[in-house]
């Protein structure tokens, strides 16, 4: 006599999902606080870096999903057995000027314009926040693509540090009229 076995399926216990949004401020009407580093004794929230604090509602939200490139997975591996240089997590936002569609083999924007250290990382239970304040002066292009960055590589010029997402984001911004706010959602779970 055959026994049957019944084949158990897993099921993804740590799913991520991702998503961007762009806000856009009349021009001046941002100011940031002073830095914060505070964590709830519960553990439910942290927040590090700086508030960023509309004087106004934006004038324009854009938003979507966007493609955690294979290099940007190999850092959250790397990040987790504690590789070295791999310690500093995501701390670069950048934005660029073509509009190619995204590839899962991406490691940089395609034309890189402009980067900033991330302003403010935030993480509210299993929902963690990267928002990036880049003024006016700052953005002056016909923005197309935006891409976050990590590793202890990255810094200030353009295409350093790894290349954890890469997206679409189309807003023209070519004249400076306004002050953007990007923020790059990941939910765990």
């Amino acid at each position: 006599m055959t026994k049957t076995r019944k084949t158990i399926v897993k099921r993804e216990q740590f799913p991520v999902t991702e998503n961007w949004r762009v806000r856009a401020f009349p021009k001046g009407t941002v100011d940031l606080s002073a830095y914060v580093d505070a964590r709830d004794p519960g553990g439910r929230w942290a927040i590090k870096g700086q508030m960023i604090l509309p004087n106004s509602p934006p004038v324009a939200v854009i938003g979507g999903t966007n493609l955690i490139v294979s290099v940007g997975k190999y850092l959250v591996g790397d990040m987790l057995i504690d590789r070295v240089g791999y310690d500093t997590g995501l701390t670069y936002h950048a934005i660029g000027s073509d509009n190619t569609a995204v590839v899962v083999a991406d490691t940089t924007l395609t034309v890189e314009e402009a980067r900033k250290a991330v302003t403010t990382k935030s993480r509210l239970l299993n929902v963690i926040t990267y928002s990036t304040f880049f003024t006016a002066a700052e953005s002056t292009y016909n923005i197309k693509e935006s891409g976050i960055f990590g590793h202890s590589t990255a810094g200030a010029g353009a295409d350093s540090g790894i290349l954890f997402s890469h997206y679409l984001a189309a807003f023209d911004n070519s004249l400076g009229t306004y002050d953007l706010t990007y923020d790059y959602i990941l939910t765990i779970g």
